[in-house]
């Protein structure tokens, strides 16, 4: 059993500001730092915390060969991340004193997969493993098509939502991880009570883990509704929050610990993770959420 995870690589620029700016505005920041991340990235470096067999696709330019060497520290198969001739995909992170986040995404080599890459990279795995994708990659269709040929089980992050994500045949996802906001615009829901009933009326075959902030989080399914609350600790910085939930989640999930743990390990796991500043270097490991817990 192998998780493929096909995604997003950046580098990150995070500037620090007392309000992110308004339209029209000119503000200073009071720092600068680059780190590395993008939501592939994260997601892999959280799947590496609490499980062995992982793969990583994805493309990056020659600026960005750090990113590779980062997976390759955290024991996540590099074999088939490619570096090509346009500049690697890259955030721009506004960072408050508060806590919260605005990013702006420059794609680079992200938007870059080309059917071939994707046919190479999805011909090593079968109807036993497990796909991990985002939406800061092209070819998302061409993605979800050719690994539901395949009987792979497809885990999405719907995040962000774009008019050639709706296009997909989303029918073929095996579960969806999304937040509130992601949630309502998949489904055209009017309301967030709403939002339960329209998606799994709309993907009757589909599970669903949504996020919901400081109100925790929600597994849904057509057989079963499992709430989870979320877990109070003093929040430095969120950026890398739902690629942490996201991980942990889907590791525990397969190991088949169980909705409920896996539900709880991925809310402790994002909870300690905004307790440190930046993305991929603040996500735990799989001991620290355990220590969380027995202390609890």
């Amino acid at each position: 059993m192998k998780i493929l995870n096909l995604g997003s690589m950046n580098l990150d620029y995070f500037y620090k500001v007392k309000e992110i700016v308004k339209p029209g505005e000119t503000i200073s920041s009071s720092s600068l730092e680059i780190k590395m991340g993008g939501k592939g990235l994260n997601q892999s470096i959280a799947l590496s915390r609490n499980f062995s067999n992982l793969y990583h696709a994805g493309l990056i330019g020659k600026d960005g060969i750090e990113l590779k060497n980062l997976l390759d520290k955290n024991n996540i198969d590099t074999t088939f991340v490619e570096v090509i001739d346009t500049r690697t995909g890259n955030a721009i992170i506004q960072l408050e004193e508060s806590g919260e986040n605005s990013i702006v995404l420059y794609p680079g080599a992200n938007y870059c997969f080309t059917k071939e890459y994707i046919d190479k990279v999805l011909e090593n795995f079968t109807s036993s493993d497990y796909l991990v994708i985002q939406n800061e990659i092209n070819n998302i269709d061409y993605i979800i098509d050719r690994a539901f040929e395949k009987k792979m089980k497809i885990f999405l992050n719907p995040s962000p939502i774009t008019d050639s994500l709706l296009k997909s045949d989303l029918s073929k996802v095996y579960m969806f991880i999304l937040n509130e906001q992601e949630a309502l615009k998949i489904c055209e829901a009017s309301s967030r009570n709403d939002v339960v009933n329209k998606l799994i009326e709309k993907f009757p075959n589909s599970k669903f883990v949504m996020t919901k902030g400081k109100n925790g989080s929600l597994y849904f399914d057509k057989e079963k509704i499992i709430e989870q609350k979320a877990y109070s600790v003093n929040a430095l910085d969120t950026t890398g929050a739902g690629d942490t939930f996201t991980g942990f989640f889907i590791t525990s999930f397969i190991k088949g610990e169980g909705v409920e743990k896996a539900l709880d390990i991925a809310s402790i796991a994002s909870a300690l993770c905004v307790t440190k500043k930046g993305a991929s270097n603040a996500i735990p490991t799989i001991k620290d959420v355990l220590e969380f817990k027995e202390r609890l």
